[in-house]
């Protein structure tokens, strides 16, 4: 049998040494007691969630959220993976809205409806009411991209137009967005 010891526990992963057998056996080829391996097991913790499929994506526009936030980026994506921790910070500071990732390989359709042609990117598309009383719509959406290769400035600018966007509380149930064949993508119900 293995021993198993846990050598070194952290909040996000544990190594678990694994020892040779106990064995009197003096042919073995591993001394007793000698240590042959290392695994490590992860445990993320994800505080915003990522979306799979188009249905999922279209969800969000009938929550009772202020705005949706989304991180589009590739599973193959560096700068995607570089920055999308701090995505996640982001997402914290602001409780009322909808934040989440998209890896554009999984859902194409919901990147195309968000009209990403370049990753990572962060669209921010408002929901609700305007303070003119009037409501968001697809023409409000905003799509931060790089700009020459600058990865780093995408969520700096992202962070700048949430906090330009003033979005009221819509009272009404949301109704789901329609397919527009003109576009290709969806737009909000008329009312």
């Amino acid at each position: 049998m293995d021993d198993l010891i846990a050598k070194r526990s952290s909040a996000s992963h544990a190594f678990i040494w694994l020892s040779a057998p106990r064995s009197s056996d003096s042919t073995h080829l591993v001394p007793r007691g000698a240590t042959v391996m290392a695994i490590r097991l992860s445990r993320r913790l994800l505080s915003v969630p990522a979306i799979k499929e188009f249905a999922q994506y279209e969800a969000i526009k009938t929550s009772k959220a202020q705005m949706m936030v989304g991180y589009f980026t590739g599973h193959w994506s560096t700068a995607g993976k570089m920055y999308k921790e701090q995505f996640e910070a982001m997402a914290k500071s602001y409780p009322k809205y909808s934040f989440y990732t998209c890896d554009v390989d999984d859902a194409p359709l919901a990147a195309y409806d968000a009209e990403v042609t370049e990753v990572p990117s962060v669209v921010i598309q408002p929901l609700g009411l305007k303070p003119d009383g009037s409501y968001y719509d697809k023409t409000d959406m905003v799509v931060v991209a790089p700009e020459l290769a600058k990865f780093d400035q995408v969520l700096p600018k992202a962070k700048s137009v949430v906090d330009s966007i003033e979005v009221l509380d819509d009272e009404g149930e949301r109704q789901p967005w329609q397919f527009d064949p003109a576009t290709g993508t969806t737009l909000p119900p008329h009312k």
